[in-house]
């Protein structure tokens, strides 16, 4: 209850009238951006003449915030207040936007809807919800890479806007959110739009310069991916995989009419002999490079277009597939039996074990 109580205080009350702060010198670079947002009821300081701008923002308080700079109609109710921004996302339920409702493998993750709501959003979550606002349904990147495009956001860095200079993974900060409420506004989008349940085309998105991603091989995924919509790469990894001794990125659809997105496909890459033979774990992410392509685990085996992005993507990274390739897998996952099928750079191993299908390489 003390952590409720503190998190509503934060937003919705302050001992400062002022929209000067003694923590936001005349030099910093979001000043003027702050004062109009508090002036307009976007936001309020912090008790002590404090406004935090580096502090991260929660999901539901950017959720808050959004709908105060678009004047969402807040209905009162008589019911008692399990999460201090109930009112909130009944709100802006209607508008469909992601991270505003508590599915079930939201409350997996983050034990309860408190939690949930309560943890720092992140810059590409911001992306998603920015681009649902403007009436599209795009996830992860492709989010990203909408609201560059229309001019929506810029990266972190000065000169440049790309993907990589965006800082996804980043949480927001307070100084950042009304920035970007901000620009909303001058940008044109004058009031929140439904996001659409279908998700949209990644092939209509404009095309940004080059150099967009940390490792090129994210830009060989995302290039993947434009032929199959609503697939994405999720924003929170690269993650090691020591099993196989290989770093993953991990393949979702987006939401279907509300239901959980499963994990589809884990694309494994080779090559972290830089940590030693002994290596078990990894740093930070700054350590992490990606390798060559080893291998693709499937776990919805039987959604063709998990298997399709599977074979695009051997071919994205020049590893053709032999004539039959689709037939063979689908043959390997009907008898459950092992194929070893070569290919011009050596052999393609496809293994069916505990529900999920592997297709390793072994180079010459």
């Amino acid at each position: 209850m003390t952590l409720i109580t503190f998190l509503t205080l934060s937003l919705f009350s302050s001992s400062a009238t002022a929209t000067t702060f003694s923590d936001v010198p005349n030099d910093h670079w979001a000043k003027g951006t702050i004062e109009r947002a508090v002036n307009q009821g976007i936001i309020k300081g912090y008790p002590g003449n404090r406004f935090a701008p580096d502090e991260h923002v929660s999901v539901a308080a950017f959720f808050t915030m959004l709908s105060r700079a678009y004047q969402v109609q807040i209905t009162p109710n008589n019911k008692k207040l399990e999460h201090w921004a109930d009112s909130i996302y009944e709100a802006i339920e209607k508008y469909q936007y992601p991270y505003s409702k508590l599915q079930q493998k939201y409350i997996n993750r983050w034990e309860s809807k408190f939690l949930y709501r309560d943890r720092p959003i992140t810059r590409t979550e911001v992306a998603e919800i920015i681009a649902g606002a403007d009436g599209v349904n795009y996830r992860g990147d492709f989010a990203v890479h909408y609201i560059l495009s229309q001019g929506y956001a810029s990266g972190k860095l000065n000169g440049q806007t790309s993907i990589l200079s965006y800082h996804g993974k980043s949480f927001l900060t307070r100084a950042e959110a009304v920035a970007f409420i901000e620009k909303l506004k001058t940008k044109g989008l004058k009031e929140l739009r439904v996001r659409p349940q279908q998700p949209s085309d990644p092939k209509k998105l404009p095309p940004l310069p080059n150099n967009q991603f940390p490792d090129p091989k994210e830009g060989v995924l995302h290039e993947v991916l434009m032929d199959y919509p609503g697939y994405y790469v999720e924003p929170l990894h690269p993650n090691v995989n020591s099993m196989f001794r290989a770093i993953q990125r991990e393949i979702i659809p987006a939401e279907k009419n509300g239901d959980d997105a499963k994990l589809e496909l884990l694309i494994l890459f080779e090559d972290l002999t830089e940590f030693g033979d002994d290596f078990h774990g990894f740093r930070n992410e700054e350590d992490v490079h990606l390798g060559g392509l080893s291998s693709i685990v499937i776990s919805d085996f039987e959604n063709d277009n998990a298997v399709l992005i599977a074979i695009d993507t051997f071919r994205r990274f020049d590893i053709e597939p032999p004539p039959r390739f689709l037939e063979i897998i689908k043959e390997v996952m009907t008898f459950k039996q092992k194929k070893v099928v070569p290919y011009d750079g050596g052999q393609f191993i496809i293994v069916y074990q505990g529900s999920q299908l592997t297709i390793s390489l072994q180079k010459k």
